[in-house]
């Protein structure tokens, strides 16, 4: 693909609804991934099978894998009718390689995945047809549902770690940052890379640098709109511990984005009990850590691990579980001081993203 930063902005072609202003778009997909061959050759294969034009895509593998990751994108690349492009690194976080395959990508739009989710084959058509039916820069959030291909088990049957039920209602229209997950999410690679709006680098743990990026994108003046059509499965499968490892990441992550988020809501969100937090929440978060504390969780835990079928107690007991493990993690961690990413706005060149 040629790289629209040297054509011109303006190379659409007209239609009332949108569609037609697509014609010719350019899309770069970009997935950071890391040992995970077998997931990850499922997923390239999906892309494959887009029905979107082939020369107007490319996937870039942002990867740091010791397993045989690059051999398998190489192979796959060599057969395909789409570009597939290795983009190796030593880094360990996905935002540090995702913004090393941006500043590689040509696309006009830049479809931003994880390695485990499986598309369906018009996912990139209706993300591109959305950001034509809008004449201002928009970011693009698309759908994810769990994998009915996964093992079943009662925890597997009941989890759901991403709130799109929160969002049913936004088809086509606009949502807060705190939904610009990069599972599934595009936006125009110009404006990144001219508005400074990178992901954010700086991180103690893997994680949130999606919801950052999504608040100093709506802080500079720009919209991100829900396409539930763009729809792709999401395969990787979690136990009960697993997911409890996984919540306790998310509560170290909040050290960081608590600085880089300062909004007194937002360790409430989350289910951290805090100063800042409502009357109401700290009544709620108070009782529940009452009730599920470093005595009671462990024997519980062992418990629901060892259920072989689904009941209601299970499935309420579950994220008060999970819920624990978040504030473990995150009053179990130092605070940090991650700098604010400077960002312009779409409007002016006086940079936007200092707290406060």
């Amino acid at each position: 693909m040629s790289d629209p930063l040297a054509a011109d902005e303006a190379a659409t072609d007209g239609g009332a609804d949108g569609v037609g202003a697509s014609r010719g778009t350019t899309v770069s997909v970009i997935l950071p991934t890391y040992n995970r061959c077998d997931v990850v050759e499922t997923t390239l294969r999906h892309f494959i099978a887009q029905d979107y034009p082939a020369e107007q895509m490319e996937v870039l593998v942002a990867d740091n894998s010791t397993d045989g990751t690059p051999d398998m994108v190489r192979r796959l690349a060599a057969n395909s009718p789409l570009t597939i492009r290795l983009v190796s690194s030593e880094e360990r976080l996905p935002a540090v390689k995702r913004n090393q395959a941006l500043r590689q990508a040509s696309g006009d739009l830049v479809l931003w995945m994880n390695d485990d989710v499986w598309v369906r084959p018009d996912m990139v058509r209706r993300h591109v047809e959305m950001h034509a039916r809008h004449d201002a820069p928009i970011a693009v959030l698309g759908h994810v549902e769990q994998s009915p291909q996964m093992p079943p088990n009662p925890f597997t049957d009941w989890y759901r770690p991403f709130s799109y039920w929160e969002i049913a209602d936004r088809a086509g229209k606009t949502v807060s940052y705190r939904y610009h997950w990069s599972m599934n999410l595009s936006l125009p690679r110009r404006v990144m890379l001219q508005r400074n709006l990178v992901f954010h680098e700086d991180w103690a743990n893997i994680g949130h640098e999606d919801i950052e990026l999504g608040y100093r994108w709506t802080r500079a003046g720009y919209e991100i709109v829900y396409e539930p059509r763009a729809w792709g499965e999401h395969y990787h499968p979690h136990d009960l511990l697993s997911a409890c490892r996984l919540q306790e990441s998310v509560g170290r992550g909040l050290r960081d984005l608590e600085v880089l988020i300062p909004e007194p809501d937002l360790l409430e969100r989350y289910g951290v009990f805090s100063r800042n937090a409502s009357p109401r929440g700290m009544l709620r978060m108070g009782v529940r850590n009452a009730l599920f504390n470093r005595l009671t969780v462990p024997p519980l835990r062992a418990w629901l691990a060892g259920l072989q079928e689904r009941n209601a107690l299970a499935e309420w007991l579950y994220w008060k579980v999970l819920l624990f493990h978040t504030e473990r993690g995150y009053h179990t961690s130092l605070p940090r001081r991650p700098a604010v990413v400077p960002t312009w706005p779409a409007a002016g060149p006086t940079p936007v993203g200092t707290p406060g």
